[in-house]
């Protein structure tokens, strides 16, 4: 596993992408490259894939100003890993409206 964060210098991200950067290092114990994106935009990619960010077009980084905060990307990378390791647990619709408690 590796990840990339992609950050805009001029918006100030340079820091908090840093931080992030030694925050999975540390809890994942992985390879975390930080590196100058493009104005307005805060990317986290793992292995490639975004799994983090604040707008992946002109549009959306306009639109949505600061970058996520370290909590909304780890809760985005845990549920990125859930879904792809198959730990994701849900209840498909049919069968979670057919489960009601007893006595209702």
């Amino acid at each position: 596993m590796e990840f990339r964060i992609q950050y805009c210098k001029l918006c100030g991200y340079q820091g908090r992408a840093e931080e992030l950067a030694s925050e999975l290092r540390d809890r994942f114990g992985v390879e975390a490259s930080v590196e100058e994106g493009l104005f307005g935009q805060f990317d986290v990619r793992m292995d490639g894939e975004v799994v983090a960010s604040r707008g992946q077009t002109f549009i959306r980084r306009m639109v949505a100003h600061g970058a996520p905060s370290p909590d909304e990307v780890l809760a985005s990378i845990e549920r990125h890993l859930a879904v792809s390791e198959g730990d994701a647990c849900a209840l498909p619709e049919a069968r979670a409206s057919q489960t009601k408690p007893e006595g209702s």
